[in-house]
């Protein structure tokens, strides 16, 4: 998908009516949780790329990290522009705190179970955060759009 598209799947996004907060996704994967999040409108959620690997090749999901990387860096410099960035936030400290007991909301608690880091803007009454997911494995490399009201815990 090319960047001009991404931005318009973005914008899709964030213009879809949310519809509230629900269900414990705890127990759940976390490609499941996110897509459970979606199909409830707690969140929305677009994979923006996707790449399988072949395990055959390990060389080949570090250069797609790298440009996975890049892309995020272009959407992050065309996003700046609209709306209030809040730079890097940090998921590991995410999981840990729900790790130790902590309720950490959704669709956080989903988002960080797939990403280390995910960069984020305040839209108005929103959050958007865009992350590319680096904790479910070396065979599976996404690039991820999450959009909802909840604030970042």
């Amino acid at each position: 998908m090319s960047s001009a598209r991404q931005l318009h799947a973005i914008d899709q996004l964030c213009a879809r009516a949310l519809r509230g907060h629900s269900a414990d996704f705890a127990a759940l994967e976390a490609l499941d949780a996110l897509e459970a999040l979606d199909a409830l409108d707690a969140a929305h959620v677009a994979e923006l790329r996707r790449t399988d690997f072949d395990a055959t090749d390990p060389g080949e999901y570090e250069d797609r990290c790298e440009q996975y990387a890049a892309e995020l860096a272009a959407l992050h410099a065309r996003l700046d522009g609209r709306w209030e960035a809040h730079g890097p936030f940090g998921l590991q400290g995410v999981l840990l705190r729900g790790g130790a007991g902590e309720e950490i909301p959704e669709p956080w608690h989903g988002l960080s179970w797939s990403a280390s880091i995910a960069d984020l803007w305040h839209t108005g009454d929103r959050w958007l955060a865009l992350a590319v997911t680096d904790r479910e494995g070396p065979r599976l490399l996404r690039l991820l759009a999450v959009v909802t009201d909840v604030d970042p815990p």
